[in-house]
C-alpha cells in the first residue's frame, strides 16, 4: 500500500497575503483621518513583520516536513512568491511609517 505524500503548506502564503490586504485597507481607511497612530502601528506590524514571519514559517515547515516524512513534497514556488511579498510589504509599510512619524513630530513639536 503507498503511503499518500504530504505537501508544502499554503497557509503561510495566505496569511501573509492577508497581511497585506489589510494593512492596505488600514491605510484606506485612515487617509483622511487624523491621529489614527495605534491602526498605523498595526498595520505596520502586519506588512513587514507578519510577512517576513511568514517567509520563515514557510523554510521551516518545508525542512522540517522534508526531514520527518520521505514522500514530503516542497513547492519552491511558495518561498519565491513570500521573497517577493516581503518585499511590497515593505513598499506598504511606508505609508504608515511616515503617518507614525507625522503624528510622533506633532507630539514633540517638530
Amino acid at each position: 500500500m503507498a503511503k499518500k505524500s504530504s505537501q508544502a503548506s499554503f497557509l503561510p502564503l495566505l496569511v501573509a497575503a492577508i497581511a497585506i490586504a489589510l494593512s492596505i485597507g488600514i491605510y484606506i481607511l485612515t487617509r483622511t483621518t487624523a491621529h489614527a497612530f495605534a491602526l498605523h502601528l498595526v498595520a505596520y506590524l502586519l506588512t513587514p513583520l507578519v510577512v517576513a514571519l511568514c517567509l520563515g514559517w514557510d523554510s521551516i515547515a518545508q525542512r522540517v516536513g522534508r526531514g520527518n516524512d520521505p514522500w514530503f513534497s516542497t513547492n519552491a514556488t511558495y518561498p519565491l512568491i513570500l521573497r517577493i511579498l516581503t518585499g511590497v510589504s515593505f513598499l506598504v509599510a511606508i505609508p504608515h511609517i511616515v503617518a507614525m512619524a507625522s503624528d510622533i513630530a506633532e507630539k514633540i513639536h517638530i
